[in-house]
């Protein structure tokens, strides 16, 4: 039979117990929200209420009481000046857990512990009224844009670019000026020449045996009349 055992044991001692319930009640004092298991969450549950009702008290004897449990003097104040003020008008239900799941690895179910600070219903977005839009303020379209294409880059040749002659000069002054330099002529003549490499060379000498076949062929059949 279970008589007064209203605490669960949570697999622990209790001195192990009671450090490990005051650390959490800490953090969620603290923080306003904790993740751990439902029978841990319970559990914290009935230890951070009981904290709460000692800060809306609001005496020595109850920060006393608050500091057996919480041993954080910061988190201390801040429960009797922040949390047990925004009580003040609540009786009972401070906290709220919320089940998130089981947990990966040993499959616990996992909860949320929260403060009850505002619900959990979502607001409702509120539609926001329709702007008449006035016909004045609209702008008025553009028209079509003429563009100017630009005009072609006239492109000189190759040897104006080198005499540095324009087009618009005559071909008279082109001549005289071709004329006035025959070295470059001369020079392009030998370049020429020398550009001629060793193939040239022997399909010359291919083309005289061929002539001279023909003309032994020639002589041949002569003596053969004869």
């Amino acid at each position: 039979m279970r008589h007064r055992r209203r605490t669960n044991r949570l697999g622990c001692k209790t001195a192990h117990r009671k450090a490990m319930l005051g650390n959490m009640v800490t953090s969620l004092l603290r923080y306003g929200r904790i993740v751990t298991t439902v029978p841990r969450a319970r559990e914290v549950r009935r230890v951070a209420d009981k904290m709460i009702t000692l800060a809306k008290a609001s005496n020595l004897h109850a920060r006393r009481q608050a500091f057996s449990v919480i041993r954080d003097r910061k988190v201390v104040i801040r429960l009797f000046d922040k949390w047990g003020q925004e009580f003040a008008d609540r009786n009972g239900g401070y906290t709220r857990i919320v089940r998130m799941g089981p947990r990966r690895g040993d499959a616990a179910m996992m909860s949320i512990v929260e403060l009850v600070t505002d619900s959990l219903e979502r607001p409702k977005p509120q539609s926001k009224p329709s702007k008449k839009v006035s016909t004045e303020s609209l702008i008025p379209q553009a028209g079509p844009v003429s563009v100017n294409k630009s005009e072609p880059v006239k492109q000189e040749n190759d040897f104006a670019e080198k005499t540095g002659i324009s087009e618009e000069t005559s071909v008279a002054e082109a001549v005289s000026v071709k004329e006035e330099f025959p070295a470059e002529e001369a020079l392009e003549a030998e370049a020429g020449a020398d550009d001629k490499g060793p193939g040239d060379q022997t399909s010359e000498v291919v083309v005289d045996s061929g002539e001279t076949e023909e003309k032994k062929g020639e002589n041949s059949s002569e003596t053969v009349k004869t």
